[in-house]
Parts: structure tokens; C-alpha cells; sequence
């Protein structure tokens, strides 16, 4: 008589486990049918923005997806083109693969919604005759809203032609954050950028030599020339008045991350006159592995040159004594960094141990 007792007992649970999962999965799907309504309309109305504002986009057929465990809707690949204006003075042209909105449910009951650009993706941007393109394998964008974006990208290329100097740079474990505040008064911020890499390879820096840091820091602000500047474009130069660089900072991929390298300052724009102000950590030894490098050694400028064994020459530093940070001020004149004369000229002329 035990057998049939525990039989019918497990058969009992069996329902009540097979119950459960029924009503599970029609709750998910209740809210997988109301995620996906509420991603495709999100999706539409990005597009109608895109169009109203320039852009002609081409699309795949939008497909859904991620029961049971999410809710995503995807574009297997989407293209953007937007050609210069007055309101909006710049070209671009955006391609990419496996567009996704949504995610999983823990991603979706995060404040931030998930964008995933899955594939290899393509931009290229035209602005005052100078061209940037952009390749990434794969991007990773989140955002409440339209005012605020974070990003990261395992690998992103640059490259800079046209106007500018031929460059390509290369950077590994990129991630940052946009914070765009439309309704900026003159003088207000409108717009903060963030961003932090661990690799950066082929850094420019000046007299044509380029180098690979390690640890790249940014964070910067730029600030409204007026009220009026709310409708226009974030790529227009004029809307902005000044750029207030907080820290633009790395450290050389050879050495310690103890040794860094600063700048801040602000510009003026559309002018980008100003003055920025060049910090250095444990200067010392980045000159002498400078100038111990023939291959860059050799593409410095001769009065730069000079400077840097000059330098080297009057400052000494004793084994055990900590070595004080090197800054001079750089002027900037029409977005063009100048020699500051005066200024490494009294540097030259004092006598000391470390600066």
C-alpha cells in the first residue's frame, strides 16, 4: 500500500511544478509581447528622429527575439548617410551589423536601456575639411535618454585625413559616457564627455612623432555660446563657447603608470585660442628614454632637441629624492600649439636640482 502513497504524493508535486512553469511562461510572454510593443516603437521613433533631422537611413526588416529569458528587437544591418547643411555644416555616413535593442531582463530592468552593435561597424565624418573615420568589431551603448549615453568598445581605429596630418590610432578596452544638456543657457555646460582606455597605440604627438600610452583619461566640458544654441547640431563648432579641458592624461606604454602625462586648460571657440597647461610625472626619465630612442630621437625638432638635453643637463636628481612634477604653459593659437619662448627660456636660464 506505500507504493500508490508516494505515487499519487510525487504525481502531486509533479502538477504543481508543471503548473507553475505554465503560468511562468505565460507571464513571460505577457511581458515579452509588451517589451517587444514598447522596443519597436522606441526603434520607430529613432528612425523618425534620424529622418527629420537629416539623416536617410536604410534598414533590414526589424526581427524580435530573446524569449524566454529577454526581449530584444534587431536590425541585421542599417546604413546612415547625412550630407552638410546650414543648420547642420558637416557630411557622415554611419554602416553597421546587428543593430540590437533590448536584452536579457536583468539588462531591461536597468534604468539604462541596452543598445548592442554587434557586428563590425563604419563611421565617417566630414567637418571644415577634415575627415575622421571610425571602425569598431563591436560596440556596447546604454542610455535613459537621449541627454545621457555611456559606451564601451573592445577595440575602436581612428583614423584623421583631409586638413589633418595622416593618422591612425589604435585603442584597446575603450568606455566613456555623453552627457548632453539641450537646454544650456550662454555660458552653461552642453555638453561633457568621459572616457578612459587602457591601450592607445599610435598616439600624434608634436613634431610628427607618435607614441603608445597605456591608461588614457579624459574629461572635458564644452559650454553654450547662447540660448539659441539649443537647436543646433553638437557637431557645430559655433554653438559652443568655450572648451574646458579637465584632464587629458597617459602614461607612456614602456614605463610605470607612475609616470604620467597631463594637460588642462580651456579654448576658446570657434576661434581655439587659449592656453593649456602640460604636466609631466617623473619627467626625468621620460626625456632620457626619449632621447635614447634613435628612431624618434631623429624626427624631434632640433631647438626641441637642444631643449631636452639642456634640460637634462641642469636637472639632476639624487637616488631617494622624490622628483617634482614638470608643467609649462602652452599657448594655442587657431587650434595650433606654439612655442612658448619666454617661458622655456627662463626654464633654461635657472639653476636647479629637479623642477
Amino acid at each position: 500500500m506505500a507504493r500508490p502513497f508516494f505515487t499519487i504524493r510525487y504525481s502531486r508535486h509533479a502538477l504543481v511544478l508543471i503548473a507553475v512553469l505554465a503560468i511562468s511562461a505565460v507571464l513571460d510572454t505577457v511581458f515579452w509581447r509588451h517589451a517587444i510593443h514598447s522596443l519597436e516603437t522606441t526603434a520607430i521613433q529613432a528612425l523618425t528622429t534620424a529622418q527629420e533631422n537629416g539623416w536617410k537611413v536604410e534598414t533590414t526588416p526589424l526581427h524580435r527575439g530573446g524569449w524566454p529569458f529577454g526581449a530584444w528587437v534587431e536590425f541585421d544591418q542599417m546604413s546612415a548617410t547625412h550630407k552638410a547643411s546650414h543648420d547642420t555644416p558637416y557630411d557622415a555616413g554611419w554602416a553597421g551589423e546587428r543593430i540590437r535593442l533590448g536584452g536579457s531582463w536583468i539588462s531591461l530592468l536597468r534604468s539604462e536601456l541596452p543598445l548592442s552593435l554587434g557586428g563590425h561597424q563604419a563611421a565617417r565624418l566630414v567637418l571644415d575639411e577634415g575627415i575622421v573615420t571610425l571602425l569598431a568589431p563591436s560596440l556596447e551603448i546604454s542610455f535613459r535618454n537621449l541627454q545621457s549615453l555611456t559606451f564601451s568598445a573592445p577595440q575602436l581605429s581612428l583614423s584623421f585625413s583631409g586638413k589633418w596630418p595622416d593618422r591612425q590610432i589604435f585603442t584597446k578596452s575603450l568606455s566613456g559616457r555623453f552627457i548632453r544638456f539641450p537646454g544650456a543657457r550662454a555660458d552653461d555646460t552642453r555638453l561633457g564627455i568621459t572616457a578612459r582606455a587602457t591601450e592607445i597605440n599610435g598616439f600624434p604627438l608634436p613634431y610628427g612623432v607618435s607614441t603608445d600610452l597605456q591608461d588614457g583619461r579624459l574629461a572635458m566640458a564644452l559650454t553654450a555660446a547662447s540660448s539659441s544654441s539649443a537647436g543646433r547640431s553638437l557637431l557645430d563648432l559655433t554653438s559652443y563657447k568655450r572648451l574646458l579641458l579637465q584632464e587629458a592624461s597617459a602614461s607612456p606604454a614602456s614605463s610605470s603608470k607612475d609616470n604620467r602625462i597631463a594637460l588642462t586648460g580651456a579654448l576658446t571657440l570657434p576661434a581655439q585660442t587659449g592656453t593649456l597647461t602640460l604636466t609631466v610625472t617623473r619627467w626625468h626619465e621620460l626625456a632620457t628614454q626619449l632621447l635614447d630612442r634613435p628612431n624618434l630621437e631623429s624626427r624631434l625638432a632640433p631647438d626641441l632637441r637642444e631643449m631636452l638635453q639642456k634640460l637634462l643637463q641642469r636637472a639632476t636628481v639624487q637616488p631617494g629624492e622624490k622628483e617634482h612634477p614638470f608643467s609649462i604653459s602652452i599657448p594655442v593659437a587657431n587650434g595650433l600649439i606654439l612655442p612658448d619662448a619666454p617661458a622655456i627660456s627662463t626654464l633654461l636660464s635657472q639653476k636647479f636640482q629637479a623642477p
